[in-house]
């Protein structure tokens, strides 16, 4: 089997595509790159693109929150997808105050001095705890009772009723640790993968918010098909290439290599092509010298999602369309 780093220069690729593309280097000159602020994040449902499904279900329980009774919140989807912003809009539309927390570092105490700050302000609030699956088992065995009634377990004391959102990168752990807590939140919300095109808007949002920068279409169409089609992955791209006006630059610097694909995910790929047999995770974070828990959550879900590789019972291998990625890639770079 051919080895892809002997035929196929990364950078090579990379100027060949920018070439056909019509794409120069240094083709932007701005004296002036400081945003107009320094922060921008959406505020509403009008502002956050994408994920339509989500958004209309986000609609049907503010208007029961705000006629009926209250109700918790469950978010899941990749990082960089929007969770957190979700949250904030949620917290806007109610115009409740909201109380951001970490799941793994979240405590009971924590959990106390919210239910003390929920019961002395002026309007109810929100209890925001991203990645929720690394919740403590007792606190989070602690909460049930309180997301269900809000009565506390200890004195079945009443206490003043809030809005729980709950958000994950992993819905399974979540599940397989706390599913009475995932039971009692009656909106879950699933995040869909972005389309080329959402991140397009997203980029294009983004700079006429903070920097206002000229950016051609073919620039936009180059960092939204090679960002994983992540909202957080795309707008650090955008970042990088206003600082360097350099779209090579930004590709290189991040080790794409072709739609998204790093240097890693070739190695994954030509390893499993080269073997021809079931892989193990273990061997296949080796190889890109990751552990295996950000092998599982970084590199394998792209080239799932993309179908470039396929779980079995035995491990990973290569599907026809990652073998025929590999065989472009050399083509190309022997054109």
């Amino acid at each position: 089997m051919f080895d892809i780093f002997d035929f196929c220069g990364i950078t090579q690729v990379l100027e060949n595509i920018s070439t056909k593309l019509g794409i120069k280097s240094k083709e932007y000159h701005s004296e002036q790159i400081a945003p107009k602020k320094y922060s921008y994040r959406p505020q509403t449902l009008e502002q956050y693109i994408g994920q339509e499904n989500a958004k209309e279900l986000v609609k049907l329980n503010i208007k029961k929150i705000k006629t009926m009774k209250a109700v918790h919140f469950v978010i899941s989807g990749t990082r960089g997808h929007g969770k957190s912003t979700l949250a904030y809009i949620i917290s806007n539309m109610l115009n409740f105050d909201i109380s951001t927390y970490v799941g793994g570092s979240f405590t009971k105490e924590n959990l106390q001095e919210f239910l003390v700050k929920n019961a002395d302000a002026e309007k109810p609030q929100i209890l925001f705890i991203d990645e929720t699956h690394g919740l403590d088992k007792k606190t989070a065995e602690f909460m049930y009772p309180l997301l269900e009634d809000f009565i506390l377990p200890v004195g079945n004391i009443k206490v003043r009723p809030f809005v729980f959102v709950g958000a994950t990168t992993d819905k399974n752990i979540l599940l397989k640790k706390f599913a009475p807590l995932v039971d009692r939140c009656g909106c879950q919300l699933n995040l869909e993968h972005y389309l080329a095109e959402d991140i397009k808007s997203i980029l294009k949002q983004y700079n006429d918010q903070l920097y206002q920068k000229n950016i051609t279409e073919e620039v936009y169409d180059i960092l939204a098909v090679n960002s994983r089609f992540n909202p957080r992955t795309s707008i650090a791209m955008l970042e990088d290439f206003i600082v360097s006006e350099d779209i090579n630059r930004v590709l290189n610097a991040h080790r794409v290599v072709k739609s998204s694909l790093t240097t890693d995910d070739i190695l994954i790929l030509k390893h499993l092509v080269e073997i021809d047999k079931p892989v193990g995770v273990e061997t296949l974070a080796i190889i890109i010298q990751q552990t295996k828990q950000d092998y599982l959550t970084l590199a394998e879900p792209f080239l799932l999602q993309q179908g470039y590789l396929t779980r079995t019972a035995r491990g990973r291998i290569a599907t026809i369309k990652g073998k025929q990625l590999l065989t472009t890639i050399k083509e190309q770079s022997n054109e």
